[in-house]
C-alpha cells in the first residue's frame, strides 16, 4: 500500500508545511469525530493537499471530504455521539 514518506518532501514543501502549522496552530478545532465539519480540518487538509503535496484536483479534495465524512461516521470514531460540539461555549468555560 503506497504511503507518503515525509523524507522525500523538498524544501519547499517543508517550509510550506511549517508555514501551515503557524498559519493555524491558535485556530480552534473540533473535536476529531465532528472533522467532516470542521472549517479549520478543511482548511488544513485543502493546504496539505495544495501546498505540500501539490495535488489541485477537484476530485482528490472531494474524495478527501468524502473521507472524512466516512472516517465520522465509524461507530468507535463518534461513539453514539448525538452532541454537536459549541466552541464559543468551550472556549468561554476556558476564560
Amino acid at each position: 500500500m503506497p504511503t507518503l514518506d515525509v523524507r522525500c518532501l523538498s524544501d519547499k514543501a517543508l517550509a510550506n508545511a511549517e508555514r501551515i502549522f503557524h498559519d493555524l496552530k491558535h485556530q480552534r478545532m473540533f473535536p476529531f469525530n465532528e472533522s467532516d465539519h470542521d472549517p479549520v480540518r478543511h482548511e488544513l487538509d485543502l493546504r496539505l493537499l495544495n501546498e505540500v503535496l501539490d495535488i489541485t484536483s477537484e476530485d482528490a479534495h472531494n474524495a478527501v471530504h468524502r473521507l472524512r465524512e466516512l472516517l465520522c461516521a465509524e461507530p468507535s470514531i463518534h461513539g453514539g455521539k448525538k452532541s454537536k460540539c459549541n466552541l464559543e461555549k468551550e472556549w468561554e468555560k476556558l476564560k
